[in-house]
């Protein structure tokens, strides 16, 4: 009688470790799908934007606006000269850079046209680690896809240059793409300084709103520095 109480206390205890087990993979699966949904965001092609869209953020964003260079040691110098251009060679972007900063309203400013990226001042330089912040427009009033139309569908391991007015080349390589609302998002975390030497992009991406003008969402990549070689290359022509 004992024997068969315990075989039956055993088989119980089986099937109960099972149901454990499958509850836990389920969770770890569940989890899986969310992370793969937020890296692989698709954004919405509702209309075109026109000059005055914002391709960043609103107010609120002065805290931010103290840069914090941090020169990697045992690395060449970082280039002092301006910053030139922006390059995805994937999607063959080679685009000028403007520099841009908040206005009175403390709105970041965009870029004037459809073909140029921003590069906002009160983020890192290139070169200086921590976070320089980009932006460009998704689309744009009577041209159709701008510069950053394909920001969306970059993937990790894409590469991304930033080119200087000397010839030197900062290689960077994407690590993540997600997609945020606007109006939620997590403004220091994403334009704020960082441990990693990276290069933030943002352009707009959900659904397009003819009331306002705007796009209610932004698509957000972060690309980490590739560290080959500091000293000044000679940019392509």
């Amino acid at each position: 009688m004992m024997g068969q109480a315990t075989s039956q206390r055993s088989a119980r205890w089986n099937r109960l470790s099972l149901i454990v087990m499958g509850a836990g993979v389920a969770s770890l699966m569940a989890a899986a799908v969310l992370l793969i949904l937020n890296l692989t965001g698709v954004m919405g092609n509702a209309g075109y934007s026109g000059p005055g869209t914002s391709t960043t953020f609103g107010a609120g964003v002065e805290r931010f606006l103290t840069p914090q260079p941090t020169p990697t040691a045992a690395l060449a110098p970082p280039s002092e000269a301006p910053i030139a251009r922006l390059a995805i060679p994937r999607f063959e972007v080679d685009a000028p850079v403007v520099v841009r900063g908040v206005d009175a309203n403390g709105i970041m400013e965009t870029p004037d046209g459809p073909e140029d990226v921003a590069w906002y001042d009160f983020t890192a330089k290139p070169g200086f680690g921590s976070n320089a912040v980009f932006s460009g427009h998704v689309d744009y009033i009577n041209y159709g896809p701008a510069v950053f139309w394909n920001l969306k569908d970059l993937n990790p391991g894409d590469i991304i240059e930033v080119r200087m007015e000397d010839g030197t080349v900062y290689r960077y390589s994407v690590e993540q793409r997600e997609q945020v609302y606007a109006d939620k998002a997590d403004v220091g975390k994403i334009i704020g300084p960082t441990e990693a030497e990276i290069i933030t992009l943002i352009t707009c991406g959900g659904t397009f709103d003819t009331s306002t003008g705007q796009y209610d969402q932004r698509v957000i990549v972060r690309a980490e520095r590739i560290y080959e070689s500091a000293a000044p290359t000679q940019a392509a022509p």
